[in-house]
């Protein structure tokens, strides 16, 4: 089991840093930790568009999607390589739902 996320350029690898935090960052970082856990085996992996560009072309879907649709498609989560979620992070709960699915 393997949840991905496809970020955009941010300040550092977590995004959780500068003067003005995203909120929406810190709970992604509570959430993966919490995730990562309660479901032994589980990876989970972030990658930044201006840091690791090839990750986005080896995910057909994800490099179709932001070539289609720009940087503005971004974050993209994906589970076992399918998008679950474009343009926003998933919740806890979404996430544990589809985990519990598979």
């Amino acid at each position: 089991m393997k949840i991905e996320f496809y970020e955009p350029p941010m300040c550092c690898p977590t995004g959780i840093c500068g003067p003005s935090v995203d909120e929406k960052l810190v709970k992604l970082v509570e959430n993966i930790d919490t995730l990562k856990k309660k479901y032994t085996g589980l990876e989970i992996e972030r990658y930044m568009m201006t840091q690791q560009p090839s990750k986005f072309k080896e995910n057909d879907s994800v490099y179709k999607l932001v070539k289609e649709q720009g940087k503005d498609v971004l974050p993209i989560a994906t589970f076992n390589g399918e998008v679950i979620k474009t343009g926003g992070y998933p919740t806890l709960d979404e996430m544990e739902k589809i985990i519990q699915k598979s």
